[in-house]
């Protein structure tokens, strides 16, 4: 009856499971009659499954604690389908059980037993890290890991009281393929660069000199207008001063009789 109460929880959270791929299942159970927790709700924070814990655990129910760390696993992996067995079978023998299909964020199993130890005289805790499950064909790995988990659950259940947390981690995000042309395009463009320039130097290199090399742009011929209306203008002035005849008398000064006339 546990079992079912356990499964039908799971299922009616499995479709929601789906939508929330980076949240991972809570499990707690044990051999002594725990107080139920006042959250019962299924999709639960960090904060609050710690808070939980530390509530039921307060008191040191049981003598011996096993902390189980299942990386990558999802709520839908542990639904009754006969991959976990041995984890069914134990469930169905506890007093008490507590569940969260999904849990948002990180559960560290090492603060978990840190605060067991805080809480509890000389507890027995044993904490047991299963293989993670691989993000395709999980199943076989859920198996072989359930057989690890089904033979120390055997050995807590000879030796009296326990209680079991069963803490997922976030499933991992497969790696897709990010093609990275970057340094692809580079090297093709150098690689038609090269090939313009080679193409470039083949077709001048038999040319002759007049057509491989320009040497009439349109700055000498504008050069060379300017310069040949300055020669002109140039010309034309050394010309016109050249040209100039004085005669020799016209400096000379006048000693006879008009020029006394002219100063009287």
């Amino acid at each position: 009856m546990r079992l079912l109460s356990t499964a039908a929880a799971l299922a009616a959270c499995c479709a929601s499971a789906q939508a929330f791929s980076d949240t991972s299942p809570f499990l707690l159970w044990s051999t002594a009659k725990l107080e139920e927790p006042s959250t019962p709700d299924q999709i639960q924070s960090m904060g609050e499954v710690h808070a939980s814990i530390e509530k039921l655990l307060a008191d040191c129910p049981t003598e011996r604690y096993l902390i189980v760390s299942q990386p990558n696993v999802h709520a839908g992996d542990l639904l009754p389908n006969g991959v976990v067995p041995n984890l069914d079978r134990s469930v169905r023998k506890a007093q008490f059980m507590h569940t969260v299909a999904e849990v948002t964020g990180q559960l560290d199993t090492k603060t978990i037993a840190a605060y067991i130890r805080r809480a509890c005289e000389k507890p027995f805790i044993d904490e047991l890290n299963l293989t993670p499950l691989p993000s395709i064909n999980s199943a076989e790995t859920l198996k072989e890991n359930d057989e690890e988990l089904g033979m120390v659950l055997e050995q807590f259940e000879r030796e009296g009281s326990y209680t079991v947390i069963y803490a997922g981690s976030q499933r991992e995000t497969p790696k897709t393929y990010t093609a990275d042309f970057q340094e692809a395009v580079h090297t093709e463009l150098k690689r038609s660069l090269h090939g313009l320039r080679q193409r470039a130097d083949n077709s001048t290199r038999n040319l002759p000199l007049f057509e491989k090399y320009q040497y009439f742009s349109p700055g000498i011929f504008m050069a060379l207008v300017v310069l040949v209306i300055l020669m002109s203008i140039l010309y034309v002035g050394i010309s016109a001063v050249a040209s100039l005849e004085v005669p020799y008398g016209a400096f000379d000064k006048e000693m006879g009789p008009a020029a006394q006339k002219k100063q009287q």
